[in-house]
């Protein structure tokens, strides 16, 4: 085969393959650029397809360079160095991969510049074997080697960086943890909180628990926002107990805390300066207006202040939304944290919260039926975007002393038919379960509880009793069975 031949075949593979790899490259680089966030589970996988990105991208680049090196014209120190440095820069890549996977961490985007940097590096290389003719591209053959080599070496340092940075966090969690350790375990809120400085979500989890176990919380967290060292964005994790003192305290702390971060030129400053100390006060004043304590004038003066700096985020919405008087005592009425909390004018999804703890569930079953507006409230559960309070509603249907009104017959045969139509029936060529696995598939019968309330109560049901007897009938018999057949035959109009 003449050598012009073999000369075009090569280059146009090295085209198609040079193509290919370009749109590779884009692809990871992209990726590496902005690797995004997710899950634990999401970040594995984002890892595990960005390694599969760099071997076949590198698995292309030595294809090329082979096919460059026996159909190019290049010296032969040339073409044996980039057969060894390519490969070896594939494995360089996967480190510069891994480096970037913490990129908030040194050497943080700096392992960019390896894999921006090969692939060209290479490419060009292959085309300038191919193509180049004379002393020139000959000593250029031989200096693409090198410099590809000389990016590969930028690994050392940046791992070296990566290291030294994992080192020193390994250093401060022994230290962490030495210090903990001698804190005892009645010490004062004061001497616990430093503690919550930590990434480690556990730690920090095990902090919060021994402040809230401390009997003097309450005072010592006064004491704290008096003097103004208290952690504001921790306000609603201690289990405090939001009594006008602490509201008075607590806002009078934000109105201090806000001054020195105001601007005397607006839009000197990025809004990055300050994001923590938003977000810490908006995570205050969350907590003490949702337990009825105002903070309109606090809200105003930390939105006046971040709308001050340059790029600010969502948060200055949400200092908006805290004057929305809807907010004022919601967390209050609706999802108060401790029973005792709990009074005339809570809602009655306050009072089925606490049903869940078996030595409550009377006491709570009790106050919700002296609601005058549980009726209401009740027709609101079932409209709402909460599966869970809509099944322990349905679940104590029975209890509440309950009116079946058109609207709660409405909503409530609505919500049944749903959760009805979604359990699982057998084919016609399975074998039929027994009647105690549709039990546990319902939760123990309480949907058709339920339903068997609304039915007796006056509700027109026909078309939900008729549903939950087919269901009932595709299970085979079991103790129960009989009954509820019975019961749901019986009450169809």
């Amino acid at each position: 085969m003449p050598a012009a031949e073999v000369s075009r075949g090569a280059l146009i593979a090295s085209i198609a393959l040079g193509v290919v790899t370009g749109l590779l490259w884009l692809l990871l680089l992209d990726g590496a650029v902005d690797p995004g966030h997710s899950d634990p589970a999401g970040d594995a996988l984002g890892r595990a397809y960005a390694a599969i990105m760099v071997n076949v991208l590198w698995s292309l680049l030595t294809i090329m360079t082979a096919i460059a090196s026996l159909k190019g014209s290049a010296p032969r120190l040339a073409k044996a160095s980039v057969l060894v440095i390519v490969p070896i820069s594939g494995w360089v890549a996967l480190t510069a991969m891994a480096l970037l996977a913490q990129s908030d961490l040194p050497p943080f985007r700096w392992p960019i510049v390896i894999l921006a940097a090969v692939p060209p590096l290479a490419v060009g290389w292959c085309f300038l074997v191919l193509l180049g003719r004379g002393r020139m591209s000959r000593i250029a053959s031989g200096a693409l080697p090198v410099a590809i080599l000389a990016v590969c070496l930028l690994i050392e340092p940046l791992s070296r960086m990566r290291n030294a940075t994992e080192d020193a966090e390994d250093a401060r969690r022994a230290k962490y943890d030495e210090d903990i350790a001698r804190v005892p375990a009645d010490a004062a809120m004061w001497d616990w909180t430093p503690f919550l400085d930590t990434q480690n979500n556990d730690r920090r989890v095990k902090v919060i628990d021994s402040i809230r176990r401390l009997d003097q919380r309450q005072t010592q967290a006064e004491t704290m926002l008096d003097r103004g060292d208290f952690p504001l964005g921790n306000l609603g994790y201690f289990d405090l107990d939001p009594t006008p003192a602490l509201c008075e305290k607590a806002r009078r702390l934000l109105r201090k805390r806000v001054e020195p971060l105001m601007l005397k030129t607006p839009n000197s400053r990025p809004y990055s300066d300050i994001a923590l100390q938003v977000s810490d006060a908006v995570a205050a004043m969350s907590w003490l207006v949702g337990y009825d304590c105002s903070c309109d004038v606090e809200a105003m003066a930390w939105e006046a202040m971040a709308k001050d700096y340059v790029r600010p985020n969502y948060t200055i919405h949400e200092l908006a939304e805290l004057r929305d008087p809807g907010r004022l005592g919601r967390t209050l009425r609706e999802r108060p944290e401790r029973f005792s909390m709990l009074g005339p004018k809570s809602h009655l999804k306050a009072w089925l919260k606490f049903t869940d703890d078996k030595s409550l569930r009377d006491q709570a079953l009790a106050g919700a039926r002296k609601l005058d507006r549980r009726m209401d409230e009740a027709v609101e559960i079932l409209s709402e975007h909460d599966p869970g309070m809509r099944y322990t509603l349905l679940q104590y249907l029975g209890e509440l002393d309950l009116e079946a009104t058109v609207p709660l017959c409405t909503n409530a045969l609505s919500e049944l038919h749903h959760e009805i139509a979604e359990v699982y029936r057998p084919g016609p060529n399975d074998e039929p379960p027994p009647y105690s696995e549709l039990l546990e598939r319902l939760g123990r019968t309480e949907p058709l509880r339920a339903l068997i309330w609304l039915a007796r109560n006056g509700c027109a049901a026909d078309a939900e009793l008729k549903g939950a007897t087919a269901l009932v009938n595709a299970y085979r018999e079991s103790p129960g069975r009989a009954e509820m057949l019975a019961t749901l035959t019986q009450l169809q109009r």
